[in-house]
């Protein structure tokens, strides 16, 4: 069971529910269900809820692949304030191309008291000689959302990635006048459920979207109702909204920049935020021939969907 309840699922060609990709092209279409039988409480008890609900409906240990982003900061503090174990792994690309994520990732670490897993991990060779038969698996639309597909392989307990945090965003950039803002689902943020719910391997690809409690009570919190009704000047989207959030809860939260974890040593807004050899893979393999889908919601449809 990837999401709690079944609440959320998807068929590629009006094939079977949780069904593989079995194409470049194959159509996505998501199943969304309403399965909240509870009141939903504030957000962070939602958050610790979903830590305790993964906890018990999964046995062995837990393994956060530790990315030092927000996201995955997040579920280790969660985890800390129940008091529950769990393994955090922090993969170490060569070349230095993840260095400003793993310095991060460290410093969190010693900041939280947490004694990490180190994994080596060449980058450049699993792209030339694993990443192609991966993607045949799961027909990827960025040659980025692969290398965390292998990376669950040196998990011995429940892999978890901290993906499926709430994404909001406002739909024009003209300032000028008021916007209306919409809720995403993508068919690309779901890549790693596809792959391991194809390869039948039990993981947590998307934490925050596990129990639908928590993407409700996130859009109760103050600060997003003024995004969602474009009362804050110059945001277009939540994306710098997230350390705020959580700060509440975590005073002591780092800001950091927005990374993918493949920019390089010295991350350059002008240059790819990924290595050549991953754009040569694109080039290959995916531009031009795979397709993906995005939905967008307003606040009430999404709501409509799962439950308020």
């Amino acid at each position: 069971m990837f999401y709690k309840n079944n609440w959320f699922a998807w068929t590629y060609d009006d094939g079977p529910e949780y069904g593989p990709k079995l194409h470049p092209t194959a159509k996505f279409e998501l199943v969304l269900r309403n399965t909240i039988d509870r009141p939903v409480k504030s957000y962070y008890e939602e958050l610790l809820e979903n830590g305790r609900v993964i906890r018990d409906t999964f046995s062995g240990p837990l393994d956060l692949l530790f990315s030092g982003g927000v996201d995955s900061e997040i579920i280790l503090r969660v985890y800390k304030d129940l008091g529950i174990p769990i393994n955090v792994y922090i993969f170490k690309y060569e070349n230095d191309y993840n260095l400003p994520e793993y310095t991060q990732a460290i410093k969190s670490c010693d900041k939280l008291n947490v004694t990490p897993k180190i994994i080596d991990f060449n980058l450049q060779k699993f792209f030339e000689n694993e990443a192609y038969d991966i993607q045949q698996k799961v027909f990827a639309s960025a040659s980025g959302w692969i290398p965390h597909m292998k990376l669950t392989e040196y998990c011995d307990g429940l892999p978890i990635i901290g993906s499926g945090n709430p994404y909001i965003r406002r739909r024009s950039r003209d300032m000028s006048q008021k916007y209306p803002w919409v809720f995403e689902l993508d068919e690309k943020c779901h890549h790693w459920a596809v792959y391991h719910k194809t390869i039948d391997r039990p993981c947590i690809t998307d934490w925050y979207e596990y129990s639908p409690e928590v993407i409700v009570s996130y859009f109760k919190l103050p600060v997003v109702q003024k995004l969602l009704n474009d009362e804050v000047p110059g945001k277009l989207s939540n994306e710098s909204t997230k350390v705020q959030v959580h700060q509440e809860y975590w005073p002591d939260l780092d800001l950091r920049q927005k990374l993918i974890g493949f920019e390089g040593p010295q991350p350059d807004k002008s240059k790819p935020d990924v290595q050549p050899f991953m754009l040569d893979f694109g080039k290959k393999y995916i531009r031009g021939i795979v397709t993906d889908k995005t939905y967008i919601f307003s606040e009430e449809e999404l709501l409509n969907r799962i439950g308020s």
